[in-house]
């Protein structure tokens, strides 16, 4: 619901994902090259590496990892596609947010080979001890999940706390589908498992906008009305944005969750609001509805304030802002004269002392 901003600290963590694709689909294009499946075509590969390690000019910092793992037998998979995936993955990459606002098309298909290949990648290669001792941060996949994890709440419904143990790693544009992106680290956002592993899934809508390039609470604010959690456009917003954001909040089913799970948020919150302001007069001999209609709205202040300070970290304050601020320009009076009557007196005449 958040904008995440893209930090220092997660560029240290997985940002080296990207050098090292570039890195091998560099090398996939390079000698030994192979046409004609053999046998010995892994062994070459490792003898070749091996040789190159030894080298002063040697450029890649990823060989000790493939003839240590199973990376390898990938290299030689990618070899035999015979076309250049680094250009593919780098015009990828050039046109992220270009193919998410529907201004690039990736005309691209995949064999089973670079789809099983990058699967690797993402599923086996950086998850373990030998690639991340060698590249980046020890353990980066996990420690960049628990860093986001911590103090947040899902970036995509703003429902739920993100407990490291129910939280995962969403690839934006699915892997499934494109899979050269599969660890590009810009598509790795951490999500709640609802929205991830139960919602999105595989699908895609677009043109969309993506919580690291956007910030959702920009285009809209929710309201309530006649019990149901709708959303309204701001005034300044484009026919195109709109359109990315209906695709955004189709993708995880926000409006049919909010109207679900989240309408019982705000009437606690209003029930908080009226608890407090009937504590604050219940001392009060005479007092007008006018009055008590200023202790609501400076209540309603004080609840705006404090939710203000848990924005991204307690689950729902966009929600709730935006509720607050449809309160403070409503007619009070009705619920003024509610308080009065819950606490058991006749308030002297409106605005009148």
């Amino acid at each position: 619901m958040y904008k995440v901003e893209w930090s220092e600290e997660m560029e240290i963590l997985i940002g080296p994902y990207h050098d090292f694709i570039c890195e091998v689909l560099k090398f996939v294009n390079e000698e030994p090259k192979f046409i004609v499946k053999q046998d010995s075509d892994t062994s070459v590969l490792k003898k070749k590496m091996q040789t190159m390690v030894k080298e002063e000019s040697n450029i890649y910092s990823f060989f000790e990892v493939a003839i240590r793992t199973n990376l390898k037998e990938y290299i030689c998979e990618l070899k035999y596609e015979g076309i250049n995936l680094l250009d593919q993955y780098n015009e990828f990459v050039d046109n992220y947010e270009n193919f998410l606002s529907l201004e690039w098309n990736a005309n691209i298909t995949y064999s089973k080979q670079v789809t099983e290949a990058f699967e690797y990648f993402y599923t086996d290669l950086i998850h373990g001890k030998i690639f991340n001792d060698l590249i980046g941060e020890s353990n980066a996949i996990k420690e960049f999940r628990e860093r986001i994890t911590l103090e947040s709440t899902c970036p995509y419904c703003d429902i739920h706390d993100m407990e490291f143990d129910i939280a995962s790693i969403d690839h934006f544009i699915p892997k499934a589908r494109y899979p050269l992106l599969a660890i590009y680290p810009k598509n790795l956002v951490v999500a709640c498992s609802a929205c991830n592993d139960r919602i999105k899934k595989e699908k895609l809508y677009l043109p969309i906008i993506h919580p690291y390039f956007n910030n959702l609470d920009d285009y809209f604010c929710f309201t309530y009305k006649n019990n149901v959690i709708e959303f309204e456009f701001l005034d300044h917003i484009s026919v195109g944005d709109r359109e990315k954001v209906e695709n955004f909040f189709k993708l995880f089913n926000i409006e049919k969750r909010y109207n679900r799970y989240c309408q019982k948020k705000l009437k606690r919150l209003k029930e908080e609001i009226q608890r407090n302001v009937i504590k604050l007069i219940k001392s009060s001999k005479d007092i007008t509805i006018g009055e008590i209609e200023s202790n609501i709205r400076e209540e309603i202040c004080e609840q705006y304030n404090y939710i203000l300070k848990e924005k991204k970290i307690d689950p729902l304050t966009k929600l709730r802002l935006d509720y607050l601020k449809q309160m403070s320009k409503e007619d009070l009076s009705d619920l003024s004269l509610y308080i009065a009557n819950e606490n058991s007196y006749k308030p002297i005449a409106f605005g009148m002392n």
